[in-house]
């Protein structure tokens, strides 16, 4: 493609210095095809090269001209994005490593593995792009070696922290479709081959903590939430490749992320034990009245889980969960970053603020205890799971309970053997149900 620059006043028409911030405008011609293969569906191409090259991205169709504004490396590497896009239409991609590169990552994936990387349609591939902000697809490079177990390189383009965080996430998704691939049989990470110009810097680099099964799967979460919980409020890359987690990022943040999740596998058997977090520049203290611990918390921590989702910090208390005696408890807030800590400890404040209102009259937010600070049993209904022909189970009057989808209910609410009734009944009868006599089937 011809590229031509184009400045916007006359004290603008030399070429910038190299590193300069100084803001250039330039533009590329394009045939018809290429420049609805560039915009994508929806736009969504030109936005994701866009991002990736710090550049804003002028697509005229009428004049097939794309223009391109931003710094100088920002709209040459939005040129060569373009082109590696426009390459994609007509064939497999090829890319030069002569040329010493600051935004390109290499990451060689085996052949057994490139169909789940990519995902149906590319979709997993899509994700990880939306996800960490960068520009991804498979490619031959100028001096790949030819492998007879069909490897191929996983091209990620983008700033560092964005392009490390992908391949850590392509790794874990090797090493389940690939078991030893990433990992050895030590348990270490296995180090990766680096293009010229993909170095760390600055002090960066990886530190890996070794995960049992059961803490793997409570360090994970449900879909992976505790996993992104701890890494939003440390601010390092957290990914899981095999049983280890991989801390990506500067001394300090990997250092803040292992203290993190220490803490949450300490919460699993006991109770984490924080020495001086007042001394600490990532946590804010609030104290909570230990009449307002379970509307704060809610059933099973969730009231809890949800300020932590919001303001993208991690919070617990720091006393024992079974102790009633004292009148205050110190909710410990963490992040690195102390706006976060600021919004959560409002939050946390307001919702004290509420209780007090509502006083007696005020439920536990969701049910009561979990999170850390404990909470009386619930005597009534608190749960209720049921699948399609299946017994559903419950939990009742502190025991559990079981019970089948072939009932029917009295004036009470209370089941009794007979027709069978839908879902949605049996979920109105038992949340009807006076408490009184037995449920279970």
């Amino acid at each position: 493609s011809k590229s031509r620059s184009k400045s916007r006043s006359k004290s603008r028409s030399k070429s910038p210095a190299k590193g300069s911030n100084e803001r250039v405008t330039r533009v590329i011609d394009v045939d018809k095809d290429d420049a609805a293969f560039v915009l994508g569906r929806g736009g969504s191409t030109k936005r994701k090269i866009a991002r990736v090259s710090g550049t804003e991205i002028e697509l005229d169709e009428h004049a097939l001209t794309i223009t391109l504004s931003g710094t100088a490396e920002g709209c040459s590497h939005g040129i060569d994005y373009i082109d590696y896009v426009r390459q994609q239409r007509v064939g497999p991609v090829t890319i030069s490593t002569e040329k010493e590169r600051n935004d390109f990552t290499a990451y060689a994936v085996p052949g057994d593995c490139i169909g789940f990387v990519m995902g149906r349609g590319g979709a997993t591939l899509r994700s990880m792009e939306e996800e960490w902000g960068v520009l991804m697809f498979f490619a031959k490079t100028a001096d790949q070696r030819s492998k007879d177990d069909g490897e191929e390189q996983l091209c990620i383009f983008g700033p560092l922290a964005a392009r490390r965080g992908a391949e850590l996430k392509t790794m874990s998704a090797v090493e389940h479709k690939h078991p030893g691939y990433c990992v050895s049989s030590k348990g270490e990470l296995r180090s990766v081959e680096r293009v010229r110009g993909d170095a760390d810097r600055d002090g960066w680099g990886v530190d890996t903590v070794p995960l049992t099964d059961d803490s793997f799967s409570y360090a994970l979460g449900a879909q992976g939430s505790t996993r992104r919980k701890l890494a939003a409020a440390s601010g390092c890359i957290l990914e899981y490749v095999g049983r280890l987690a991989c801390f990506a990022g500067y001394k300090q943040d990997r250092r803040r992320g292992k203290d993190y999740l220490r803490w949450l596998l300490e919460q699993r058997t006991g109770s984490s034990n924080v020495e001086n977090p007042k001394e600490r520049d990532d946590c804010t203290m609030v104290k909570v009245p230990a009449t307002s611990v379970a509307f704060l918390t809610g059933h099973r921590g969730e009231s809890l889980r949800q300020i932590e989702r919001e303001s993208s910090t991690f919070c617990f208390s720091d006393g024992d969960r079974n102790d009633r005696s004292k009148p205050f408890e110190n909710l410990l807030i963490f992040s690195f970053s102390r706006s976060a800590r600021e919004h959560a400890a409002e939050i946390v404040e307001d919702r004290i603020a509420q209780h007090k209102r509502l006083g007696d009259r005020a439920p536990p937010m969701g049910g009561g205890g979990g999170g850390g600070y404990g909470g009386a049993r619930r005597r009534r209904l608190v749960s209720l799971r049921w699948r399609p022909g299946r017994p559903t189970y419950f939990l009742r009057r502190g025991a559990l309970r079981r019970c089948s989808l072939r009932h029917r209910f009295n004036r009470r609410g209370a089941p009794r053997p007979g027709r069978s009734t839908s879902a949605r009944g049996l979920v109105l009868g038992l949340s009807r149900s006076s408490g009184r006599g037995d449920l279970g089937a």
